[in-house]
């Protein structure tokens, strides 16, 4: 369910910047079906991979929904050890060479691919109409009916659960349990998520710092790394924070502050929100960097003659002429970036400041604790207001993106 959303917007860009006149072409000789597995798809494959890659990272630092369903998986049992201060360097170094061994991987695939980064076709021009791949007969019937069985297995079904358990109502009469369900009993749900303010406001406060911070240092190193050896390290060094488990992370922050001296050391990480802001690096800065340093990378080859003509401009005009060309996607990724901290909690788990609990948190212990209504209602609230963002920029940038 989280990663097929991922998956599908990856593979829709590569396929989306894969359209061009020679596929046009191959359309018009061989057909839908011939185009898109001879064309599109080896031209896409980079972006592709990269959803794959997402998926397998994601998953394996997992350890929320295994802790749910009580599976010992590595990160799981990582984070037992780290929370009773018995780690063991068997499973310390497994942790370590997963994600050192993704980090790898995309540092290969960003060598064999990164000239191609940048020199797809403008959207705007070879985009996909709505007849380019008009099917016909049963297999337009068929991949209807696989499209829609695919969104309902990872959304709908979903949604309709949150709807059924929030309006569950279950009462005691002669020692006998009636159960029935509302809609009133679903509205009430929905409207007791303001009993979660301070879980939303800390929850909102986090995010936005850790946005703030990650589109900063994003756009820092997009800045840095302008040769090919400084990108490929960049990459890779990106796609490692984001394979690492959260105990890890937890683990190098709490290192990292748990000192007695300098004292601003302590008052930071006992006093603020800098440990899950830093903590949360790990999963902001990544998906920020990738989507900037795409985007630089195709803003520099398309307008490689006017960035020539702009040398003679002072430098902090040519940084905000940079920074208002790729005002969108510093918008797209902030918002990313910023569902991604909302709804983390294993990298920062650990190194919570006293007294500061977030939404991510409370829906833990609810989940464990088996109260359904208020989780299941502060779930679909939690729904609909995502739902706003994504729709706005869906209309936004989907058609240039």
């Amino acid at each position: 369910m989280a990663a097929t959303p991922v998956c599908f917007l990856f593979s829709a860009l590569g396929l989306r910047r894969a359209f061009d006149t020679n596929t046009r072409q191959a359309l018009l000789d061989f057909g839908p079906w011939q185009a898109l597995f001879w064309v599109l798809i080896p031209r896409s494959w980079p972006w592709i991979a990269a959803g794959a890659v997402w998926c397998v990272a994601t998953t394996g630092n997992d350890m929320v929904v295994t802790n749910l369903f009580q599976v010992p998986t590595m990160t799981e049992s990582l984070y037992q050890q780290v929370q009773f201060n018995e780690l063991n360097k068997g499973t310390f170094l497994q942790a370590c060479s997963f994600a050192a061994s993704i980090g790898v991987l995309v540092c290969a695939m960003a060598w064999r691919w990164l000239p191609k980064v940048g020199s797809e076709n403008a959207v705007s021009s070879a985009a996909p109409d709505n007849q380019a791949f008009a099917i016909v007969g049963i297999s337009r019937w068929f991949g209807s009916i696989l499209g829609c069985t695919i969104v309902c297995m990872v959304a709908l079904i979903p949604l309709a659960s949150l709807v059924i358990k929030a309006g569950w109502v279950a009462t005691m009469k002669e020692d006998v349990i009636h159960r029935s369900w509302s809609p009133w009993v679903v509205m009430e749900s929905m409207v007791q998520s303001k009993s979660f303010d301070t879980e939303i406001a800390w929850s909102l406060q986090l995010s936005f710092y850790s946005t703030l911070t990650a589109i900063i240092l994003a756009t820092i190193v997009v800045g840095c790394a302008r040769s090919r050896w400084a990108a490929r390290i960049a990459i890779g060094l990106a796609a490692f924070l984001l394979a690492v488990p959260g105990p890890l992370v937890n683990l190098t922050v709490i290192s990292f502050l748990d000192r007695r001296e300098p004292d601003w050391l302590g008052t930071l990480a006992d006093r603020t929100l800098f440990a899950p802001i830093l903590a949360q690096q790990s999963r902001c800065f990544p998906v920020v960097f990738a989507m900037l340093w795409i985007a630089s990378q195709r803003y520099r080859k398309r307008h490689a003659r006017q960035l020539q003509l702009d040398q003679g401009l002072p430098f902090i005009t040519r940084i905000w002429i940079g920074v208002f060309a790729m005002k969108n996607p510093i918008l797209m990724s902030a918002c990313i970036a910023f569902f991604v901290s909302f709804a983390d909690l294993s990298t920062y788990l650990l190194v919570q400041p006293p007294q500061v609990t977030t939404v991510a948190m409370r829906m833990f212990d609810l989940l464990h604790y088996g109260i359904k209504n208020r989780e299941s209602g502060l779930a679909l609230t939690l729904a609909m207001a995502g739902s706003i963002p994504t729709l706005f920029m869906v209309r936004r940038f989907a058609p240039g993106c």
